[in-house]
């Protein structure tokens, strides 16, 4: 039956995404740094704040962590350091592209990672959900952002006009 709960998970997801990519690249803009590395500690350390309550409030966690293996040391090292590069390369693309192209080119490389799935794994998506993620990034293929207006003597004879008569 129609439920709308995963909907309405949808919608709020697209709402938190459009104001998080227009926040980021608005803080891109405005707040300056000397390098991108700094960006890229403070996204990281704000992201890694609640692990602190996570492993603080689970004895087994600590455990795990103590009788850790080197191999999932190695593992976890090699995670934290491609999500610094990740991290490092993603702002430094928010400060190069608008907003709008930075997703599209997020966009891109889930494509490229659901290619890569496809190829080494069994356990992936239908060919009906590939067709239609195929179909969504074409339309993103042809997005064109709009140009920017440009200022003329109509602005500032519209100025003192009223939008709507009293």
């Amino acid at each position: 039956s129609f439920r709308v709960e995963g909907y309405m998970f949808c919608a709020l997801w697209y709402v938190v995404f459009c104001l998080d990519q227009i926040y980021l690249k608005h803080v891109t803009n405005t707040v300056k740094m000397d390098s991108n590395w700094g960006r890229v500690y403070y996204s990281n350390l704000l992201a890694s704040a609640p692990l602190i309550f996570t492993f603080a409030g689970n004895a087994s966690e600590l455990e795990a962590l103590k009788n850790i293996d080197t191999s999932a040391a190695l593992a976890v090292a090699l995670s934290v350091v491609l999500g610094v590069a990740m991290s490092y390369f993603a702002w430094s693309a928010r400060s190069l592209l608008s907003a709008t192209s930075f997703t599209v080119v997020g966009n891109v490389c889930k494509l490229l990672t659901i290619t890569i799935n496809v190829a080494i794994w069994d356990k992936h998506a239908s060919p009906f959900g590939i067709m239609c993620l195929l179909f969504c990034l074409s339309a993103a293929y042809f997005y064109k952002q709009a140009p920017m207006r440009a200022d003329s003597k109509n602005d500032e004879e519209d100025e003192g006009k009223e939008l709507l008569p009293k």
